[in-house]
């Protein structure tokens, strides 16, 4: 029989190489990789474009801007409208100010029928007035080129 202090040891040795045998089957843990930030552009428009993909834009008015998400009984065409033809009728600041306080309220086709369930948010409070002024130029910079501007903003 053994004594009691014999029996802690050996189970005590059973532990160890347990722990051990264990820690030499684990794979290693994963290692963080650290990528290099990617400077921001020096061009407002490339700011802006990627203020319009942080801010998730797209969700509403398309990666390219060109709209189409379904809003029902909006006026445009129950749609939430394309941003491509904006420089045709507002102004650089005009833009900044609809990024900075959204659009509450949309016109409905039908005032009798439902609210339409997308509208413009406010980012005052979330972008700074340098992000609201790059997303400005890149929304801006989304005419078409060789297109004649009809618009009275400028």
């Amino acid at each position: 029989m053994l004594g009691p202090m014999k029996r802690w040891g050996i189970l005590l040795a059973i532990v160890v190489v347990g722990v051990a045998a264990r820690s030499y089957a684990r794979p290693p843990a994963p290692q963080p990789i650290r990528l290099a930030a990617k400077p921001a552009p020096d061009a407002p428009v490339a700011r802006g474009r990627l203020v319009y993909e942080r801010y998730g834009c797209m969700l509403c008015h398309g990666v390219d801007g060109k709209g189409g998400l379904a809003n029902p009984n909006a006026l445009r065409d129950a749609k939430v409208p394309s941003i491509l033809e904006t420089a045709d009728t507002f102004t650089l600041s005009e833009v900044e100010q609809a990024i900075r306080f959204g659009r509450p309220r949309i016109d409905r086709a039908d005032e009798k029928g439902p609210v339409p369930p997308y509208r413009m948010p406010g980012w005052r409070d979330r972008m700074t007035d340098q992000e609201v002024n790059d997303l400005a130029q890149y929304v801006m910079s989304l005419y078409p080129k060789g297109a004649k501007k009809q618009g009275w903003g400028k």
